[in-house]
């Protein structure tokens, strides 16, 4: 296996990983939505300033459409899956969303670029293995919370998918466009559930929360043009299982038996692809 690839998609999951553990952080202390408007905005103005520092060419006006809606299904994934938790659903919405965000890029995958090595094919399996018991936390109660982790797991593999043909034309700009777009939906919301003003440790929190996800986008995309996508959707979702481990040495939250497990397994399907 490529050892860029590899890099490039492990660093996506380590970034996502992060990003996720940084913007739960910002949202115990300001709306969720503030976060998220807060850190594509900041985004969005990082990723133009690259763009303009590195002389990188401007996103194809053909290419702009299919960013906005790059940016669009980012957003509605993540309102959904945070909507899911926010309503006490995280048992239910969580892994389903993590499920789907894995399977539908590997079913992409596979269809349009063929099988890949039986140990690869082995390895993404435990891998989504891996995703899912790292997403559970908490008890489910019924199906409550199953619409939310169906949206966001959905909108998450298009995502995914629509990252990758993005990333044939460069980097900083089409992540500029794309979270540009986001804002197309959190900026409604936002005006919708207005709250406070934002504190500031809120705003540094949704801010970091936002340069880690933003370089996870960057180097997943780079992955997807080094590499199969499926692949590389796989390895860059393995993300719940730096969250976990975050929460526990920072926040000292337990890990539960099945996130042990997950957290195995995550290492045996990083093996198994690397080989």
């Amino acid at each position: 296996m490529n050892g860029w690839f590899l890099a490039s998609a492990l660093g996506a999951s380590l970034g996502f990983g992060i990003g996720d553990f940084l913007g739960g952080r910002a949202s115990s202390k300001i709306p969720v939505v503030q976060v998220l408007v807060i850190s594509e905005l900041f985004g969005a103005l990082m990723f133009w300033l690259l763009a303009r520092a590195t002389n990188e060419a401007p996103l194809p006006t053909t290419l702009i459409g299919l960013a906005v809606v790059t940016g669009i299904c980012g957003a509605l994934g993540l309102a959904a899956l945070y909507h899911g938790i926010a309503q006490g659903h995280t048992a239910v919405t969580a892994p389903v969303a993590a499920a789907l965000s894995a399977i539908i890029p590997v079913g992409y995958g596979i269809t349009t670029t063929g099988w890949p090595s039986t140990i690869a094919l082995i390895g993404m399996a435990v891998g989504i293995g891996a995703i899912v018991l790292n997403s559970l936390s908490g008890k489910a109660t019924g199906y409550s919370g199953l619409w939310q982790g169906l949206v966001a797991g959905v909108t998450f593999g298009v995502f995914l998918i629509l990252l990758k043909y993005l990333g044939g034309n460069g980097v900083f700009a089409p992540l500029a466009v794309m979270r540009a777009g986001a804002l197309l939906v959190t900026i409604p919301w936002l005006l919708i559930r207005r709250g406070g003003m934002p504190s500031a440790a809120g705003i540094g929190l949704a801010m970091a929360a936002g340069a880690f996800d933003l370089s996870a986008n960057a180097a997943y995309m780079i992955s997807t043009q080094l590499g199969r996508l499926d692949v590389a959707s796989v390895l860059a979702s393995l993300y719940p299982a730096v969250t976990v481990l975050l929460a526990f040495f920072v926040n000292r939250e337990p890990i539960n038996s099945l996130q042990r497990i997950g957290l195995v397994t995550t290492l045996v399907a990083t093996a198994l692809i690397a080989l």
